[in-house]
């Protein structure tokens, strides 16, 4: 990985493209833009008008080259290539295991470390994944967004090392009782059938037991497998465990599972809003979720949708200017004609659709 300094700049220095090295908070306490945020034009606009001064700044301690092994934490095209030649890697091993039903664990671990791990580390990660949706290989790119999240998710935890890496790896393999059910079911374009929802619950057992019959597979892998649709008040499957029965890292990819899952194109329905999903995980985290999880989750998540364009029910295109100061609390938005909107005070407006981040 490129080693990085920071560097102090002031406003007037500023580029798009550049990486925000620490947190950046307003003077009574409320976080502006998080560590890793990469820098638009949008982003340094606000920042003068908040009339920040000086942005420490994450720089490579070398020049980077043409084939930088972080060529995505500055272009999106870029990043959008690495993301989707990672993704066909992962297909390409899980239809291995629809056809074979054996697990290539090695190949799987490796796509983790070496391709995965890079993309936990890459400043506005969050942001480029939001951007880029496709319904015809959802269920590889859910196990590599699950992978991506549940690991940045640890970072923000502070989960290191082996441990973190075999988040990682858990967050990839998570869905992998998938592989074993009917494509008709899994690729149903509606709901499915109370019979049909009692086949594809079995793929958190199934995946348990595929990885089983593996040598050298880390329990904490097969215990996330088998326990990621379990919930904190007993309501989930297939044990209807609690609490703290349920491992930590099946805590961890429950809440970037539904995350993805929520921001994501389906064949049945079009996706959310982050903004959604954030009041849907705030609802949830002090019964159903891991409040610590949680409350992790939503301190961060909210800081990369400073400068993001979204739509608003009225039909006016709006800009974020202030993430807003609750964790579930809506932002503060300057629409496309100027005027100002505090959208936790005006219900009646909402987000209606994200347009970039």
């Amino acid at each position: 990985m490129l080693k990085r300094q920071v560097t102090k700049y002031s406003v007037s220095e500023l580029q798009a493209g550049m990486i925000v090295a620490e947190l950046m908070a307003s003077d009574d306490g409320k976080s502006i833009l998080g560590e890793g945020t990469v820098l638009t034009d949008n982003r340094i606009r606000l920042l003068r008008q908040w009339g920040v001064g000086q942005v420490s700044i994450l720089v490579p301690e070398t020049k980077i080259e043409i084939n930088s092994e972080v060529p995505w934490s500055y272009d999106r095209v870029a990043f959008n290539a690495y993301y989707k030649e990672t993704v066909d890697l992962v297909k390409t091993a899980f239809n291995s295991i629809s056809l074979f039903r054996e697990v290539p664990v090695a190949r799987m671990q490796e796509l983790a470390n070496e391709k995965l791990d890079p993309l936990v580390d890459a400043p506005g990660v969050m942001n480029h994944m939001l951007m880029i949706r496709h319904t015809d290989d959802y269920t590889f790119e859910h196990s590599v967004n699950v992978a991506v999240l549940s690991g940045v998710i640890g970072k923000w935890m502070g989960i290191q090392g082996q441990n973190l890496r075999d988040l990682i790896f858990a967050g990839l393999m998570h869905d992998i009782g998938k592989s074993q059910v009917p494509v008709a079911i899994l690729n149903k374009p509606g709901k499915l059938l109370p019979d049909e929802m009692e086949i594809m619950k079995m793929h958190t057992t199934k995946g348990y037991y595929l990885l089983k019959e593996v040598p050298k597979v880390p329990l904490v892998v097969m215990w996330s497998v088998l326990q990621h649709h379990e919930r904190m008040d007993g309501s989930g499957y297939p044990l209807r465990l609690q609490g703290k029965n349920i491992h930590e890292f099946a805590r961890i990819i429950s809440v970037a599972d539904i995350y993805d899952a929520m921001t994501s194109d389906r064949i049945y329905r079009r996706r959310t809003t982050p903004y959604h999903v954030i009041e849907s995980i705030f609802q949830q985290m002090f019964d159903v979720l891991d409040a610590s999880v949680c409350s992790k989750f939503l301190y961060h998540i909210k800081d990369y949708m400073t400068g993001s364009i979204v739509l608003l029910s009225d039909g006016r295109q709006a800009e974020i200017v202030h993430p807003g100061a609750f964790p579930a609390g809506l932002p503060l938005v300057k629409t496309s004609d100027g005027q100002f909107i505090n959208l936790e005070l005006s219900r009646a407006i909402k987000i209606y659709g994200l347009i970039s981040a």
